[in-house]
């Protein structure tokens, strides 16, 4: 399975099925989805001119709450459910109205939440890079045992600080991560 950083928090999955989730991307997908994702009702998570242009003949599976403010006919998101092989996860992303992380064949996808769900065989962990909450990523990434952690939900080219310093912190505790770049892949 490849998994494809678009910027943001918007990443292209390609597997079994070809996803998208928090369509908001600086880089094209490389086609169009089978399923589209979203965490919570952030524009920086869900862009409708993204959506319109690469978005998937299926309805999207999102939180109620975007749903509704984006006007989608889609299929309501609720922790503890299941779609397609994704297991739904509660997540606190700040300010949502509501919020979920999505986890699939290995990939945790937390939105920009620093509280991360329990979940087990976590081999890419994606995690936001907000200064404030360093050591909430660290103590997830350390106790859902992740084989990998990828920070994102930034623009690069407002600058990577956030991000390489978040490295610079897990690599010190002896966690195994990387820095994506624009329109990088990386496979499990």
């Amino acid at each position: 399975m490849k998994v494809r950083w678009l910027g943001n928090s918007c990443l292209e999955i390609f597997g079994d099925q070809h996803i998208l989730i928090d369509p908001n991307f600086l880089v094209e997908p490389e086609k169009k989805p089978d399923l589209v994702l979203v965490t919570h009702e952030h524009d920086d998570h869900f862009d409708p001119d993204d959506f319109e242009m690469y978005g998937s003949d299926a309805k999207p599976l999102a939180p109620e709450p975007t749903l509704k403010k984006f006007d989608l006919d889609g299929i309501g998101a609720e922790p503890g459910m299941y779609f397609k092989d994704f297991e739904i996860l509660d997540c606190q992303c700040w300010k949502a109205e509501k919020s979920v992380s999505y986890y699939y064949k290995g990939v945790l996808h937390s939105g920009d939440s620093n509280v991360f769900p329990d979940v087990e065989n976590v081999k890419l962990l994606f995690t936001a890079c907000f200064p404030d909450y360093y050591d909430d990523y660290i103590s997830a990434a350390k106790r859902l045992e992740a084989e990998k952690v990828i920070p994102f939900h930034y623009n690069p080219e407002e600058g990577t600080d956030d991000a390489e310093r978040l490295v610079e912190l897990m690599e010190d505790e002896g966690i195994n991560d990387t820095i994506l770049e624009l329109g990088e892949s990386v496979e499990i």
